[in-house]
């Protein structure tokens, strides 16, 4: 009688794909729209790597709706392609939404 409660609740998750469809609008209910880069942060981004040398850097980026941070060292620059290849995965340079600026006061000097 300890567990009636787990096997009161199982006919609602009797179908799996009822329960794959369920995940799924949870997953979209959460979806954002794509925030703007402003024209002083896309500056930024592209002396930051222009300038790059091979130190590890912290970025944000937008990927299906969801803003996620990422760090990590980037190995290549694709620029036919337009994408950034890091250790372990390759991200669109348009889905760069920041990258944390690793000298600060580079415009200034």
């Amino acid at each position: 009688m300890a567990n009636r409660g787990m096997k009161r609740w199982l006919p609602f998750s009797a179908l799996v794909e009822q329960q794959v469809y369920l995940d799924k609008m949870i997953y979209d209910k959460y979806k954002t729209e794509k925030p703007r880069v402003s024209t002083e942060q896309a500056r930024k981004i592209d002396r930051i790597l222009k300038e790059y040398d091979g130190t590890s850097l912290n970025m944000k980026i937008f990927v299906d709706g969801y803003l996620y941070e990422y760090e990590g060292t980037i190995k290549h620059l694709d620029l036919n392609k337009k994408r950034i290849v890091l250790e372990t995965i390759t991200i669109p340079i348009k889905n760069i939404i920041d990258i944390e600026d690793p000298n600060p006061f580079a415009d200034i000097l």
